[in-house]
C-alpha cells in the first residue's frame, strides 16, 4: 500500500464517521425526541458541530492529499500498527461506553490513548487519564448540562 493509499483510507474512515453521526442524528435521536429544540435542549446540536467542524477539516485534508505529488512511498504494515491501535481503542470505548458508563470506561480509555501515543510514565498518565475525564465530565454535565451515559449501574457524579 503506498502513503497516498493510507492517506485515503484514513479519510474514508472519518467520513464514514462522519456519515454515522449524522445517520443517529437523523433516526435514533430524532425518535427519541431529543434532536429538534434550541442548542440548549438539543442534544443533537453538539455531535452535530462536531461533525461540521470534522467535514470542513476532511475537505481540507481530501484537497491536500489529493495535490500530493509525492511519489509512490510504500507503507510498511508495522507503520500501521498505532493507527490501526488507537482506532481499536476507540472502538472499544463506544463498545463499553453504553454497559460501563463514561466515568469508567473513559479514563482507561484515555491512559491507553496517551500509553499508545508514546507516553510511558505511569503516574502522570493515570492522573491525565483521570483528570482530563472528569474535567470534561464537568463540562458537559455542569455547563453544558448534558447528562452523560452512567452504564449499568448509573454512576454519575452529583455535581
Amino acid at each position: 500500500m503506498t502513503r497516498k493509499h493510507a492517506e485515503w483510507l484514513v479519510l474514508l474512515i472519518f467520513a464514514c464517521v462522519i456519515g454515522v453521526v449524522f445517520q443517529q442524528i437523523s433516526t435514533s435521536m430524532t425518535e427519541q425526541g431529543i434532536a429538534s429544540g434550541s442548542p440548549y435542549d438539543n442534544a443533537a446540536a453538539y455531535p452535530k458541530a462536531v461533525a461540521i467542524l470534522m467535514s470542513g477539516f476532511l475537505v481540507l485534508a481530501a484537497v491536500s492529499v489529493w495535490r500530493q505529488k509525492v511519489p509512490g512511498q510504500r507503507v510498511s504494515m508495522a507503520q500501521l500498527a498505532r493507527p490501526v491501535a488507537l482506532l481499536a481503542v476507540f472502538a472499544c470505548y463506544l463498545l463499553a461506553l453504553g454497559t460501563l458508563g463514561y466515568q469508567l470506561s473513559t479514563p482507561p480509555m484515555l491512559m491507553a490513548l496517551l500509553w499508545i501515543c508514546g507516553y510511558r510514565r505511569p503516574v502522570p498518565v493515570l492522573i491525565y487519564g483521570i483528570g482530563i475525564s472528569f474535567g470534561l465530565a464537568f463540562l458537559f454535565e455542569v455547563f453544558l448540562k448534558i447528562v452523560l451515559p452512567g452504564g449499568i449501574w448509573h454512576l454519575n457524579i452529583p455535581w
